[in-house]
């Protein structure tokens, strides 16, 4: 689990990257939107042409083609969300783990 959840954060922050290098094209006051549309798409495409699911990485997809898809897509929408989200919810994740295997040693 942890090697697929450093991954995101890994392709989180390139893309964050490639969005701050593209949007120095654009001017200053019209940045915002076309952050999130950059972003945004960059995260659908790594997450539809590597054909790379959270979900499915983390063993939480059936194996049907519509779950596959949806599972692109909000990895892909993940993904744009930048670094911070992501680093937000692996730290939730370890917490939890570290909560679980407390109870699981009657801690």
């Amino acid at each position: 689990m942890a090697k697929v959840l450093l991954g995101v954060l890994g392709l989180s922050l390139i893309i964050e990257r490639v969005t701050d290098k593209i949007l120095h094209l654009v001017p200053a006051r019209a940045r915002r939107p076309y952050a999130w549309l950059v972003s945004t798409v960059l995260g659908l495409l790594v997450s539809f042409i590597f054909r790379f699911g959270i979900m499915k990485e983390l063993g939480l997809v059936a194996g049907s083609e519509i779950a596959a898809w949806l599972d692109y897509l909000v990895t892909g929408i993940l993904l744009a969300s930048g670094s911070e989200p992501v680093h937000s919810i692996v730290t939730a994740l370890a917490i939890k783990k570290d909560e679980l295997q407390k109870r699981v040693k009657g801690v």
